[in-house]
């Protein structure tokens, strides 16, 4: 709860500097809002040990494929969201779709071995 506080305090004062200065200097308010954007993307990311150490006590249970995978496309799919949402705030509407679009895939793609062992097991159950 402390912690989304101030998370909460870091976005007011980062969104009333991007406010003052994107009349007189656009560039750096640009910048400010990359810089805010990243750096609480870098806090939430340490923030998620806990969950990583729980994904690991989940190896046995899928046969070979390791949860790493699904680490993996949840990582794509946040850095393509981090990229697309810094091309809209530019203006770059067109390139923030195309890096949707590749994330998506890229995301599927690493998580498609996962997905081929479940349906597997699943069709194994079945039979």
């Amino acid at each position: 709860m402390i912690l989304l506080c101030k998370l909460a305090a870091a976005v007011f004062v980062a969104a009333v500097l991007i406010l003052i200065l994107k009349k007189d200097q656009p560039a750096f308010a640009f910048l400010v809002s990359v810089c805010t954007a990243a750096g609480l993307l870098a806090v939430v990311v340490r923030q998620l040990q806990p969950l990583l150490d729980w994904l690991r006590t989940l190896d046995g249970y899928f046969q070979g494929q390791s949860p790493a995978a699904l680490l993996q496309a949840l990582g794509i799919a946040l850095v393509a969201q981090f990229a697309a949402d810094t091309c809209k705030e530019a203006g770059l509407t067109a390139a923030a779709g195309a890096v949707e679009l590749c994330g998506r895939v890229l995301a599927l793609l690493q998580a498609l071995p996962l997905l081929q062992s479940l349906l597997s097991s699943f069709a194994d159950y079945l039979q």
